[in-house]
Parts: structure tokens; C-alpha cells; sequence
């Protein structure tokens, strides 16, 4: 071979892995480092999903479980009070104590700062709120993944055809990635698809 062809092949070689390939595999760097993360803020919140869900249906089955308790003391309550009254004195002092209980028991169920079903009704509301609140973290980190994904396989794609169209395009799809990423940690609910 001349020197001639050698310098040429050089120059080939060169223009080949010149600065737009530079560009596009620091592109692809980026892009799968904020990917790792974002798919990581999704499984979070996928995890924050569930233990809310669970948490929800267990604070409503001990509401329902108050509600059923709070009839029955009602309904032990409203039961006494129709029997016929004692003669004996000590007898209906225990029947009124009796209802008294009930009454105390019911109320008890329904207003107890701690355990009540008012309570426990909020409870239950605030875990469900979290639970859409996360759900809409994870879709909204979902979709910055599917956004970051298309970003690297077009600036692969630019690298293997020398396109710098598709490694704008796979910069741009990276971007919208990286602003669904942060509008995840910030404002989920803004961006919703």
C-alpha cells in the first residue's frame, strides 16, 4: 500500500469516530445514568403504591370491624331497654348499667380520638391520597423512562448512520426524560398522561 492510502484510511478512521460520536456516547452516558435513577424513583413509588394500598384496606376493615361493633352495642342497647323491667331492684340497676355500657361502648367506636371510626375514616383517606399521590410519581417516572429509553436508542442509532438528526432527536427525546424525571420528584400530578 502507498502512503497515500494509508493517510487516507487514517482519515477514515478518524472522521469515523470523530467528535459527533464523541458526543452522542456522552449523550448515552447521561441519558442511562438518569435513566438508573429514574427507574429507581419509579420502583420507589411503585413500593409506596402498595404499602399505602394495604394500609388503606386494613385502616377501612377496622373501621367496618367499629362499625359492627358500634351495632351491636346499639342494638344490645335497644334490646335491654325493651325487655319487661325487674321487679327486683338489683336486677335493674344491672340492666341499666347494661345499657349504659352499650351506650358508652357504641359512642366509644365512633368518637374515640385514638381508634374511633372518625379517625379511622381519616386515616384511611390520607393513605389513599399517598397512594394516588405515589401512583402518579410512578407514571410520571415511568414515562421519563420511556422517554430517556428513546433518547439513547436514537443517539445510538445517530452513531451507527452518522445522523446528527437523530442525535438532536435523541437529545430532545433525552430532555423531555429528564424534565418528566424532575416533575416526579417535584410535582407528579402536573404532567399526567
Amino acid at each position: 500500500m502507498k502512503i497515500e492510502e494509508h493517510i487516507e484510511h487514517a482519515e477514515h478512521a478518524e472522521h469515523a469516530t470523530g467528535p459527533g460520536h464523541k458526543h452522542a456516547a456522552l449523550l448515552i452516558a447521561v441519558l442511562a445514568a438518569i435513566l438508573a435513577v429514574s427507574e429507581q424513583q419509579a420502583k420507589r413509588a411503585d413500593i409506596a403504591v402498595e404499602e399505602n394500598a394495604v394500609l388503606a384496606a386494613d385502616t377501612w376493615n377496622e373501621y367496618q370491624a367499629k362499625s359492627v361493633r358500634a351495632a351491636q352495642a346499639n342494638a344490645f342497647e335497644q334490646l335491654a331497654g325493651t325487655l319487661d323491667a325487674p321487679a327486683d331492684a338489683s336486677r335493674l340497676a344491672v340492666r341499666q348499667d347494661f345499657m349504659k355500657q352499650m351506650r358508652s361502648d357504641a359512642e366509644h367506636y365512633e368518637k374515640d380520638p385514638k381508634t374511633g371510626k372518625t379517625t379511622l375514616a381519616a386515616h384511611a383517606r390520607r393513605y389513599e391520597q399517598e397512594r394516588q399521590e405515589s401512583l402518579e410519581r410512578a407514571h410520571t417516572y415511568d414515562n421519563a423512562g420511556a422517554g430517556l429509553e428513546l433518547g439513547i436508542v436514537l443517539s445510538t442509532a445517530s452513531v451507527i448512520t452518522s445522523s446528527k438528526l437523530l442525535l438532536r432527536f435523541g437529545f430532545v427525546m433525552g430532555a423531555i426524560g429528564l424534565v418528566l424525571a424532575l416533575f416526579g420528584a417535584i410535582a407528579p400530578g402536573l404532567v399526567v398522561f
